[in-house]
């Protein structure tokens, strides 16, 4: 459930954008301030959370996580004007990236080996699935209680989520906290951050969200604006898509159990590269060769996310709150990259989108040629399945 916020959090108010701008007599460059100013906070808070999760535990920090976003998606709904809102989407951001960062920290926390990758595997579907379920869901509310629903909405889930967390068990026992004030905490961080390898191939496995995050951004427009689409037609393509990306990630999971996890790595370049290479040539003749195009990039980037969390998890024991943030801050900045760059004015929006995709597998090209070539310096990497792990 965890793992939702950050779609329901974003993507639930976009049907109303034109609406918003109107009543809180703004313009759509200071609405989209709305977007930007949750997901640059959002990454920063992760940085932060989860050293601090490391030191303080799980539970009580998630709790006040959870109390802070309550609060902050009550007051929205109230909003009067958009620095408000501004405002109050920038605190929404701090308490999200608190509860993602924890949430990761917890599965790392509970769970070893290929069950903690399969975990990891439903949690990146769910979280893919937030972004089709969230703006379905939006336009509900909006069309029967208006705009400010949608925060109220958030609120209630993390409400219900918040009076779960009461009930569970923190994870990190004292003896395992990290010791020490702030320096130890940034010298975790660091100490992570040194193994220039280890660094390399996180960006490497967040590459492929850079293409799909542009996707989500612009896809309205392609399919209601170049290919005739009704909104109802669009969501149901949405839908196909996150279908599609869901079956190839589960079908991946299980042909790729007994291949040594250096060898899956270009299967996700070749996937990526396909569809992005569709969407520069013949995406732009079909909406179908366009959903097909992105269930080949959408079902690479649902896979290689679980998949390289598995990995740095399990070759960097300890500290788990410090690297799941350092994780989640890097896959939602390059997703951010990503939604920019696909509103930049391309002579088409699938154009735009293919010229992204091509700059994320090329980034993914040149980190996997420098990761191969550097044996042992992440051991999950080496001679080792990816469905089995090494004591």
């Amino acid at each position: 459930m965890l793992c939702i916020f950050a779609p329901i959090s974003t993507d639930m108010y976009l049907p109303a954008l034109s609406t918003m701008v109107s009543d809180l007599g703004t313009d759509a460059v200071m609405m989209n301030m709305t977007l930007y100013g949750y997901m640059f906070p959002l990454a920063i808070s992760m940085l932060v959370m989860g050293p601090l999760s490391d030191k303080y535990g799980r539970k009580w920090l998630l709790v006040g996580c959870l109390v802070e976003y309550i609060i902050a998606f009550f007051a929205a709904a109230f909003v009067a004007d958009i620095y408000s809102l501004i405002f109050l989407r920038v605190m929404q951001a701090i308490g999200s990236g608190g509860i993602l960062t924890i949430s990761t920290a917890f599965i790392k926390d509970s769970f070893y080996g290929p069950a903690m990758t399969r975990v990891l595997r439903i949690n990146a579907i769910i979280g893919v699935a937030g972004p089709v379920v969230a703006p379905i869901l939006g336009s509900f509310l909006i069309d029967a209680y208006g705009w400010r629903s949608t925060f109220l909405a958030p609120a209630a889930f993390a409400t219900l989520c918040l009076a779960l967390s009461l009930f569970i068990d923190e994870t990190l026992p004292d003896e395992e906290r990290v010791t020490g004030g702030l320096g130890m905490m940034v010298k975790g961080m660091k100490t992570i951050a040194s193994n220039r390898v280890f660094m390399l191939f996180m960006v490497m496995i967040c590459m492929m969200n850079m293409p799909f995050m542009g996707y989500l951004s612009v896809s309205s427009y392609i399919y209601e604006g170049t290919f005739g689409f009704t909104g109802t037609q669009y969501s149901l393509m949405l839908a196909s898509a996150i279908i599609g990306g869901m079956l190839i990630s589960v079908l991946l999971g299980k042909l790729t159990a007994n291949i040594v996890n250096r060898r899956v790595i270009p299967l996700y370049l070749c996937m990526g590269l396909v569809g992005s290479i569709m969407l520069l040539t013949v995406s732009h003749l079909s909406p179908y060769l366009f959903l097909a195009a992105f269930i080949l990039i959408l079902g690479a980037s649902t896979t290689v996310r679980p998949w390289g969390m598995g990995v740095l998890m399990r070759s960097h024991p300890g500290d788990s709150g410090t690297l799941s943030s350092m994780i989640n801050a890097m896959f939602f900045i390059v997703g951010t990259i990503g939604m920019m760059c696909a509103t930049l004015p391309w002579p088409t929006y699938i154009f735009g989108l293919g010229c992204i995709g091509m700059a994320g597998c090329t980034v993914y090209f040149v980190l996997m040629l420098i990761v191969m070539r550097s044996q042992g310096s992440i051991k999950q990497l080496d001679g080792t399945p990816a469905g089995q792990d090494i004591e």
